[in-house]
């Protein structure tokens, strides 16, 4: 006789009990198959948000963006820092194992995007950052939502 016992809604047996080895294959293989779907997905709809960030990320024309800090500390570390401006140096990451990408900037610029997006004692607040991210955000869940359907015939 078996004894089943209720934890928490969830309905558990004393008895073992095995699945079809062919079943479990192909549970496995759309597994799978999820995993690359949504990766395509990814990389095809992270353009959105990449050039809404480029559109987004305020362009100063007046400075040569050499700040007095990183000046010294370039001098202390002997690098030459290049003082890119943030639109020029959005990068893109490969997917992780979690089908995350990371859209941010460069070594050189991304000590500085938190000033503008987040504001000083002596500056207002520019949060383009969020402003991006709220902007594309239907865009972005639609773009995946289509390509994940057409490659699931559905």
């Amino acid at each position: 006789m078996s004894k089943i016992v209720g934890i928490g809604g969830v309905l558990m047996s004393d008895e073992s009990f095995s699945i079809d080895e062919n079943i479990t294959i192909e549970l496995k293989k759309l597994g799978e198959k999820g995993s690359r779907i949504s990766r395509k997905a990814v990389r095809k709809a992270i353009p959105i948000f990449e050039e809404a960030l480029k559109k987004n990320t305020p362009y100063e024309t007046v400075s040569d963006r050499s700040w007095k800090a990183q000046r010294r500390m370039d001098e202390k570390t002997g690098k030459k820092s290049e003082f890119k401006h943030m639109r020029d140096d959005i990068q893109l990451s490969g997917i992780d194992q979690y089908g995350h990408v990371n859209v941010g900037f460069g070594e050189d610029t991304y000590w500085r995007v938190h000033f503008i997006e987040l504001g000083t004692v002596n500056q207002k607040p520019n949060p383009f950052i969020e402003r991006t991210v709220e902007e594309t955000k239907d865009d972005y869940l639609n773009k995946m939502s289509s390509i994940i359907r057409s490659e699931l015939g559905l």
